[in-house]
């Protein structure tokens, strides 16, 4: 349990994002003459990897159980993230988050932080509230653009069963979102050539947008 006690100064819904993100579940906020009061409990899972100068933030579904064990996104077996973007030339170091981050300014993050064996074991309540989360850090952080991977938890998230992949309509944070095919070896729908295919248009977008 960790009990974190806030004056009267700091916006609650953000630090509240802010613990999400990090790994831990909001149990009970308390208001008070001298300031708020946040309960939250560790849950096993993975942590944000975000900073104020992302040129994109990655967003997986949800951790999986091998990824929390691991200590990194995207760690099960045959799934074909990490093969892809290093391929692409998204990044230069495989499986490590934090040398993305710093040395790429790419970031990562989960439309929702609990971890399971299948994304389809997360309601669609779960996927909501999570885009909700990403909305509002996205509007702070603001990356240049995000992109999303996995059409069905996106579609989930904005109730539309009738979204593509690509560019999307709806923005997170004023941000332009693409959604790009879930990575993981069990999606039929994709290969690893059309991954880095994909991320390859992504690297062209982020480089036009900022020259």
């Amino acid at each position: 349990m960790l009990k974190l006690l806030f004056g009267a100064g700091p916006d609650t819904q953000r630090i509240a994002d802010v613990l999400e993100g990090a790994g831990f579940k909001t149990l009970k906020t308390t208001s008070h003459g001298a300031g708020t009061q946040i309960e939250s409990q560790v849950l096993p899972t993975l942590p944000d990897a975000v900073s104020s100068n992302m040129r994109m933030l990655l967003v997986g579904l949800n951790p999986s159980l091998h990824s929390v064990e691991a200590g990194y996104g995207f760690a099960g077996p045959g799934n074909r993230f990490w093969p892809a973007v290093t391929e692409a030339g998204l990044i230069s170091k495989d499986r490590d988050p934090m040398h993305a981050l710093k040395h790429h300014q790419i970031g990562m993050s989960d439309l929702v932080k609990r971890a399971s064996t299948k994304a389809s074991a997360i309601s669609d309540a779960e996927y909501q509230a999570g885009v909700a989360r990403l909305d509002r850090l996205c509007s702070w952080l603001s990356p240049e653009i995000v992109c999303v991977l996995g059409i069905t938890g996106w579609r989930s998230a904005l109730n539309n069963r009738n979204l593509r992949l690509g560019k999307q309509t709806t923005q997170l944070g004023g941000r332009t979102v693409y959604v790009i095919p879930n990575p993981s070896g069990l999606n039929a729908h994709t290969n690893h050539a059309d991954l880095v295919k994909r991320f390859k248009e992504l690297i062209k977008i982020v480089s036009s947008s900022t020259s």
